[in-house]
């Protein structure tokens, strides 16, 4: 039991922080044509297709995460501009930039912050109250 926990340690950061290499990778601006949320229980989704023109000038469509804001969805509309990397040897293949941790579940640590500061301000308060009777 002890070793597949310990395996478990090393293997679980490397699938975490796991990501597809996009060093060359070129950034451009798309124009978004449709906007998708879905909207699960516990999660909340965006994706956009995007039309956008390669460095070889030929255009592409293709279809990206974007940032999206629990139980309401992404604020980005059709027309909007959107900043994507694409892979230039397969350009159908782009990813929308600063779809980072932080970007994807920021919103859910502040929440979260929110919540123990209230409670330990809370907490602070019933007992200052109690030791005062």
């Amino acid at each position: 039991m002890k070793q597949i926990l310990i395996l478990t340690l090393f293997i679980a950061p490397s699938l975490l922080f796991a990501q597809q290499n996009t060093e060359n990778w070129i950034e451009t601006e798309a124009k978004i044509l449709e906007v998708h949320n879905k909207i699960k229980a516990k999660s909340t989704r965006a994706f956009a297709t995007i039309s956008f023109t390669a460095n070889d000038g030929n255009q592409y469509e293709s279809q990206v995460e974007l940032l999206a804001i629990p139980l309401f969805g992404t604020t980005k509309s059709v027309g909007d501009s959107v900043s994507i990397l694409y892979n230039p040897e397969t350009p159908i293949l782009a990813k929308s930039v600063g779809t980072g941790f932080l970007e994807q579940y920021g919103l859910y640590l502040l929440i979260g912050a929110g919540i123990l500061f209230s409670f330990t301000r809370l907490k602070k308060a019933y007992t200052s109250k109690n030791s005062a009777d």
